[in-house]
């Protein structure tokens, strides 16, 4: 009886030691997943009522964007894009490599389970940001 409680007390403790070995998610996987804008900024002026994003990262680093200008008294008119990403966890970066050739680099400046916040400096020298909530 003694070796039973001994022996069951064993695998106890071994099955709580595997419960706390979680593996940690990498940057890939918590970037992987769909996203849709909750707030948009340009030169930090809020145009979320003329803007939103979609966007789908998938594992097999390939990526659909949605973006949808909202123009008043008109219908919203939505560019769809596609290509592959990849990611830099040291420089906390995603760059989209578009199927027409062209390339953005992102800066991630914050990322949590639910929440993606997204950075890049365009050509016309405006930051744009962007802030994402997991679908």
């Amino acid at each position: 009886m003694k070796n039973a409680v001994l022996n069951l007390a064993a695998y106890l403790m071994l099955a709580l030691a595997f419960g706390a070995c979680k593996k940690e998610k990498t940057f890939k996987d918590q970037l992987v997943g769909n996203w849709q804008s909750t707030k948009v900024s340009v030169a930090e002026q809020d145009v979320t009522a003329s803007f939103s994003f979609a966007l789908d990262l998938q594992s097999s680093y390939e990526f659909n964007l949605d973006v949808t200008t909202i123009i008043p008294l008109t219908s919203p008119v939505v560019q769809s894009y596609s290509g592959d990403w990849s990611d830099d966890e040291a420089k906390q970066d995603v760059t989209l490599f578009y199927s027409t050739g062209e390339q953005k680099t992102w800066e991630i400046t914050s990322l949590t389970e639910t929440g993606l916040t997204a950075e890049i400096v365009e050509s016309d020298n405006k930051r744009y940001k962007v802030v994402f909530e997991r679908k």
